[in-house]
């Protein structure tokens, strides 16, 4: 994935310092595979900013067929992830990486009642999707709040998604705590069902903290190049 962020007049150098926070390896009819995560700040927004600018959703899912929308719908959530990293806590935020490669986001607010502000994947390259990304984060959010005690976690589901989202959530033990049929479900999971969950989950996802965990530059760990030139003149 290759990146071009145009700086006006002068030549600045991307620099991102995430925190390392943990490995996750995950294990699928026999094929195993190890991810990272990274818990995100207020570091370098710019990183953050043109890594989005770079997902172009319709190239990466060509041949799928998804409506307009709902690449809009599921760019937006990418977006509104990367808008909530530069918060502090109650906000917590993580990239997911494989390879070099980000390929999923999460950011939710840590509090006795947790909310889950945004989660979305996507593919590395044409239809190459990281499987369990997306539930690896679950998995992660899961252990975070069983340390803090969390009391339940809220979501809203949207509607228009390029999955069942509801049917997905539902799965994982989130309910409805809608009373009406509307454009948004609000879903809930209780602390008992979240433990549950993530029970069920050791089999195939295990995740290791990382212990003295370091800032590191990911400009230059990832597959992802910046490169910063000069506005021609006119």
């Amino acid at each position: 994935m290759k990146i071009n962020k145009i700086i006006e007049n002068k030549k600045i150098p991307i620099a991102f310092k995430a925190r390392e926070y943990a490995v996750i390896k995950t294990t699928l009819q026999n094929c195993s595979q190890t991810l990272n995560a990274y818990k995100l700040e207020y570091s370098d927004r710019n990183f953050l900013d043109a890594m989005s600018a770079g997902i172009k959703l319709k190239k990466l899912t060509e041949g799928q067929n998804y409506p307009d929308r709902m690449l809009r719908s599921w760019k937006k959530i990418i977006n509104n992830a990367v808008l909530m990293a530069g918060f502090d806590e109650p906000q917590n935020s993580f990239l997911l990486v494989k390879d070099k490669n980000p390929c999923a986001i999460i950011s939710y607010k840590n509090m006795p009642d947790c909310y889950l502000d945004n989660i979305a994947s996507w593919p590395v390259s044409q239809n190459n999707y990281v499987k369990l990304a997306g539930t690896s984060l679950f998995k992660l959010l899961f252990y975070n709040c069983e340390k803090n005690n969390t009391r339940k976690i809220g979501l809203d589901v949207l509607k228009n998604s390029r999955i069942d989202l509801k049917k997905y959530y539902s799965g994982l033990g989130f309910v409805d705590n809608s009373n009406t049929e509307q454009f948004i479900t609000d879903m809930y999971i209780s602390r008992a069902k979240m433990l549950e969950t993530a029970r069920n989950m050791d089999s195939f996802i295990k995740i290791q903290e990382v212990q003295n965990p370091l800032r590191v530059n990911l400009s230059k760990i990832l597959n992802i190049k910046f490169v910063a030139r000069e506005t021609p003149k006119k």
